[in-house]
């Protein structure tokens, strides 16, 4: 079980200014403000402040709206985007805080080993190393204790830096370094050195009171890092010269007070990053097995008697070790900061997205303003870019690729996760720039109302309506069930067989939906329906029915199919063949008859199965007389062009009437016709028998246009 026990000063505000005041500071501010000059290096401070600062306060704002628990980032970002996407940003996290341990290790053996020149630097590192282990397996509240020593050393250097040597009555060189370097590949190089904000956060399944400690923490701790790093800069400019500055990086040394005091700064800075990262990794790893999110969680989801994440410790600690064998890595050093900025960038678009949704569940007792997190999230992935292109590409693809593999392992939980009211949000504020657009014919795409009496007869058309609808059109599958005391049941048992007929369907990716309703009568029940769908953002425009064999519904069905058309819909009417179905898939017939007011639907619907099934489209023109045969000819040609049908479909007249003409027509899968102007049933039937194939009968709504 967890313990409370750290408190603002001691679980945040101490590691969080020790992550802050590290190597930077002592060896790279002064050359920052040699290269730049006195105002481009405060430039460069309060730019990077800045980002930190809007991102301690996102995490700030954040904490005090969730219950945070164990894991810090990670359980922040899994709290309010899912698991998915809190383990792929905290995996990298993760590893990028174990390695980090070795990193400052070597950082503290080079101080070492540049005074003891004779000592070994891997026999230095592995006894750091194990030292380390050894205060972290102990207890992460003494490692803690031993940082006000640490944090007491760094405040003595910074004493004996203010007192140096520096001669303060030579002119401060203001506005221009030596200009060696570019401004913003300066600032690069700096940035790192104040990504140190979230060494507290991390500590947050262990804080008495994480929604007050965290903001109170990291918060002060930016402000008084911040002044620190502004004073320096006044010193330095004003301690030495430029060229000296850039030319002479560890100068710090020669113009302090106490010479061994700066020393012991720069390897007590080292030392409190490396214990840092030995006590807040585990905790890291913890959270991520607590979800499952890695292999063996359950090894490593484990707490001794003290309270500390043993498994996890021993498992950093190896990880640690193995990258100190490697050698120098300082290639990887850069993509290890990649991680860190998108951890934190995350962090204020967590924050970001939350605010400017407008869901009510985010109500932070303290409140920021949308414009800081925003800039907060832009400058991350801004410095980023700036540091290393590379590398932020890399970052960016490793941590996309773990997201879709967790997101292919389909971890249950029961998270608050608001993606989807993200993409809820993004589609209102569309639908209300729709909204006031004017519609055109051209954007038309099959949008079918399909009602469905029985789920189970249709299971053989799913595939005729993907085909009609596919890949971008939208399906809505309606059953009605009787209002009667086992409504509640049928009407559940009727949703779950019209999510299993539609699964294939949304497997393909198409937009779906299913609904059943309640109703007195079938007809009653689909109509109302109907006009309320209608007045929806995203509504049908074709409904599509199946005739069926039983005639004793087809006073319903017509009653059906004209209230559809009074509401502006299409309609398709639907004969499935029970013998021959959907035949070889190979030929369309579309008959068309000129001057028809149904030509547009029919030849978009020919063109989808034409491109689905891979078919080939022949239109067929009926005339009476044998002298009208080539007038036919030409207007069928003439329209295959102007619809910009496939260069493929076939033309043919025949000089038959129309019911001759159905007979002698050349075989098909599925013949396609327009409905005749007063709606007959049974003349469909008749038609569907004559041609041996399943028949699809359309009218048009004006909705559509093939030519546009």
């Amino acid at each position: 079980m967890e313990t409370k026990r750290f408190g603002t000063f001691e679980g945040v505000f101490t590691p969080t200014v020790l992550s802050i005041l590290g190597v930077v500071m002592y060896l790279r501010l002064g050359w920052v403000v040699g290269q730049v000059g006195l105002a481009g290096a405060l430039a460069i401070v309060v730019i990077s402040n800045l980002i930190t600062l809007c991102t301690g306060l996102s995490v700030a704002s954040i904490t005090t709206n969730i219950r945070i628990g164990t894991g810090g980032a990670y359980s922040i970002i899994s709290k309010s985007l899912g698991l998915e996407v809190g383990g792929a940003i905290g995996v990298p996290l993760y590893l990028c805080q174990a390695i980090s341990v070795a990193f400052y290790i070597a950082g503290f053996t080079e101080c070492w080993v540049s005074i003891f020149p004779q000592h070994s630097f891997i026999l230095i590192s592995i006894i750091t190393w194990f030292v380390l282990l050894t205060i972290s397996y102990i207890s992460a509240k003494f490692a803690f204790r031993l940082q006000y020593v640490i944090m007491g050393i760094i405040v003595f250097s910074l004493v004996s830096i203010f007192l140096g040597k520096g001669s303060l009555e030579q002119s401060i060189v203001v506005w221009h370094g030596l200009g060696q370097m570019d401004f913003w590949k300066v600032f690069a190089i700096f940035f790192p050195a104040v990504t140190g904000i979230l060494a507290g956060v991390s500590m947050s399944g262990e804080l008495k009171e994480p929604e007050r400690n965290i903001p109170l923490g990291t918060l002060s701790a930016i402000g008084v890092t911040f002044c620190i790093y502004l004073a320096l800069s006044f010193w330095f400019a004003s301690s030495a010269q430029p060229s000296d500055l850039v030319n002479n990086t560890s100068i710090v040394m020669d113009l302090a007070r106490w010479r061994f005091l700066v020393i012991a700064g720069i390897m007590g800075a080292t030392l409190s990053s490396a214990l840092t990262m030995f006590v807040a990794s585990p905790r890291t790893l913890l959270a991520l097995s607590k979800n499952r999110i890695i292999p063996l969680s359950r090894s490593f989801n484990y707490l001794n008697p003290k309270g500390e994440p043993t498994p996890a410790i021993l498992f950093t600690a190896l990880i640690a070790l193995l990258t100190i064998s490697l050698g120098t890595l300082d290639t990887i050093a850069g993509i290890l900061t990649m991680f860190f900025l998108i951890t934190y960038g995350m962090l204020n678009i967590n924050v970001f997205i939350e605010k400017i949704t407008g869901i009510v569940s985010f109500r932070p007792k303290f409140r920021i303003p949308l414009i800081v997190s925003l800039i907060g999230g832009a400058g991350c992935f801004y410095a980023m870019f700036l540091i290393n292109q590379l590398f932020s590409i890399i970052a960016i693809v490793v941590t996309v690729f773990i997201y879709m593999l967790l997101t292919r392992k389909h971890i249950r939980n029961n998270f608050p996760d608001i993606r989807k009211g993200i993409f809820i949000f993004v589609t209102e504020q569309a639908t209300k720039i729709a909204s006031q657009l004017p519609y055109h014919p051209k954007i038309w795409k099959p949008n079918l109302l399909i009602p469905v009496e029985d789920p189970r007869d249709w299971l053989g058309m799913v595939e005729f309506i993907k085909v009609i609808a596919y890949p971008h059109g939208r399906i809505f599958f309606l059953n009605i069930v009787a209002n009667n005391e086992n409504g509640a049941a049928e009407r559940k048992k009727a949703s779950e067989q019209l999510l299993a007929m539609a699964a294939p369907l949304r497997e393909e990716g198409m937009f779906v939906s299913a609904l059943a309703v309640e109703s007195n009568e079938f007809l009653q029940g689909a109509i109302t329906v109907t006009q309320t769908l209608t007045g929806l953002a995203l509504p049908p425009n074709v409904l599509f029915v199946r005739l069926g064999v039983d005639q004793d519904k087809d006073g319903a069905l017509k009653d059906l199919i004209l209230m559809a058309e009074s509401l502006g819909l299409g309609i398709m009417i639907f004969r499935f063949h029970p013998k021959v179905a959907f035949g070889q898939k190979q030929v369309i017939n579309l008959w068309i008859r000129r001057g028809s007011p149904n030509i547009h639907l029919g030849i978009l619907i020919g063109l989808q199965l034409q491109s689905n099934w891979e078919v080939t489209l022949r239109l067929i023109h009926a005339v009476s007389d044998d002298k009208e045969k080539m007038e036919a000819q030409s207007y069928l040609s003439k329209l295959k062009k102007l619809m910009r049908l496939p260069n493929e479909t076939e033309v043919v007249v025949l000089g038959n009437s129309f019911d001759e003409a159905v007979v002698a027509a050349p075989l098909a899968d599925i013949n396609i016709f327009g409905l005749p102007k007063e709606l007959d049933l049974p003349f469909i039937r008749r038609i569907s028998d004559k041609v041996n194939t399943s028949v699809l009968f359309l009218k048009d709504s004006y909705q559509e246009n093939a030519i546009a």
